[in-house]
């Protein structure tokens, strides 16, 4: 029976009108936080992010998974309408519509979309529908707009966890201070090791000793973005009884043909559990003290090695200003950049060592990302690449600076020119590309090879 207040999810919802300055106090964490953070101290250092969610049902149960196994960092990028307070029916595209789990046409919690952005629609008396603890979005414009009630009813008590997550725009952004991340994902990408949630549990408890490791689970209806997955140093997929054969050598969760598909939340919980028997299994014993009397100690060396300080590895936000650097120090070496395509240059489509510039650009950018995400990099290691790209950058600088002004030389134009003019006879593409390997050592494109050939017979005949 409710009298006065109805106490909901550890925050007071007010069952009348003269309540409403106590409906509006936020929720706090439990006094058992920091314990569990002092005796599995690995767990401070995880972090889960969400990916686009579209259900509030499912924002709602990682919320409260997560709680359960002690890993309280939830960061959220991009949510659909549905999990925001101010979702309406008008805000959603048909690609966001995604039946939850367990809709039926008769509606209810779990029908999702149909009934409204809480699910419940406004049926219910005030004292059973939840005030939210991030207060009322009018207060202060500039913030982004709260979470609907529907995802702190189905956090119960982990509300507290879902009004301190941090809401990000993009992934890059909520991974930035991250020295590890692990992506989910159903099949291998690229070089990037896909592993079970054990083993990545494993990986997670290594790699947070040393830094800040994260998570990223994809949306509901499309999984992670290749720019998601492009920042992780490795991928994790859960086996499934249903599994089932090989699709073109990767695994594939189609749901279709046995127990193969996970809800979000669940897969969040396997993930949690598995990184809290992890962390439970790096606990070290405070040195002096009595085996089994239950003490630990907070972590730091693991049992005899010394593991690289967290301070000494590059963080993804680190690595993407790498990345940057090490593009804009290529492009630099770019041919004779600022020439003219002609339209009828040699077709050389048939040489598999000539590709489109811009293919190329794309081709050299993923490559470069993923080699940087292949594992952790030391700070120090990577000064080096940073000298490299800038001293690069500076020698290409200084190239223009003395070809005067409204001019630009590249630091291989001259080079490749001279090349170009050895070749005897007719200048193809194909003779002059054979001439430039054999004299510098270097493949260029076919646009570039096009553009010195131009060039070289415009000197000649000058």
């Amino acid at each position: 029976r409710v009298q006065g207040a109805r106490a909901v999810r550890g925050v007071v919802s007010a069952a009348s009108s003269g309540d409403a300055d106590v409906a509006s106090t936020r929720a706090v964490a439990p006094p058992w936080k920091e314990e569990v953070l002092e005796s599995h101290s690995l767990l401070g250092n995880v972090c889960f992010v969400l990916c686009g969610p579209q259900g509030p049902q499912n924002v709602g149960s990682v919320a409260r998974v997560m709680q359960n196994f002690g890993i309280y960092d939830l960061r959220i990028t991009e949510p659909g309408p549905f999990v925001l307070a101010g979702g309406t029916r008008e805000d959603v595209t048909p690609e966001d519509v995604t039946p939850a789990d367990g809709a039926s046409s008769s509606g209810g919690v779990n029908s999702g979309a149909t009934l409204g952005p809480d699910g419940l629609g406004s049926e219910l008396p005030p004292a059973l529908r939840p005030t939210r603890p991030d207060g009322n979005p009018e207060d202060d414009p500039t913030s982004p707009d709260p979470l609907c009630d529907e995802a702190y009813r189905f956090a119960c008590a982990a509300d507290w966890l879902l009004a301190e997550s941090r809401r990000c725009d993009t992934a890059l952004d909520a991974i930035a201070d991250c020295t590890f991340v692990m992506a989910t994902t159903a099949r291998p990408r690229g070089n990037v090791p896909l592993v079970t949630a054990r083993v990545a549990a494993e990986m997670l408890a290594r790699e947070a000793k040393r830094g800040k490791v994260a998570v990223l689970f994809g949306n509901e209806r499309t999984g992670l973005t290749n720019e998601e997955l492009a920042q992780a140093h490795a991928c994790v997929a859960i086996p499934t009884a249903g599994q089932g054969t090989l699709c073109r050598r990767s695994l594939k969760y189609t749901g279709g043909t046995g127990p193969t598909s996970l809800n979000l939340s669940q897969a969040v919980g396997v993930l949690a559990y598995e990184m809290f028997m992890a962390a439970d299994a790096a606990r070290e014993t405070v040195p002096g003290s009595v085996p089994g009397d239950g003490e630990s100690a907070p972590k730091g060396v693991n049992a005899g090695r010394i593991d690289l300080p967290a301070s000494q590895l590059m963080t993804v936000g680190e690595k993407n200003t790498l990345l940057n650097e090490l593009l804009a120090a290529r492009r630099s070496l770019d041919v004779l950049p600022n020439e003219t395509d002609s339209d009828d240059a040699e077709d050389s489509s048939g040489d598999d060592a000539g590709e489109e510039d811009d293919d190329l650009d794309v081709r050299e950018e993923r490559g470069i990302e993923r080699v940087l995400n292949s594992s952790p990099l030391a700070r120090r290691d990577a000064a080096a690449l940073f000298q490299l790209a800038r001293r690069v950058k500076a020698a290409a600088k200084a190239g223009d600076d003395s070809s005067g002004a409204g001019s630009s030389s590249g630091l291989l134009d001259a080079a490749v020119l001279r090349a170009v003019a050895e070749v005897d006879g007719t200048r193809t593409v194909r003779k002059a590309r054979a001439k430039i390997r054999e004299r510098l050592g270097v493949s260029l494109t076919n646009r570039e090879i096009a553009r010195a050939i131009r060039r070289a017979a415009a000197g000649a005949t000058a």
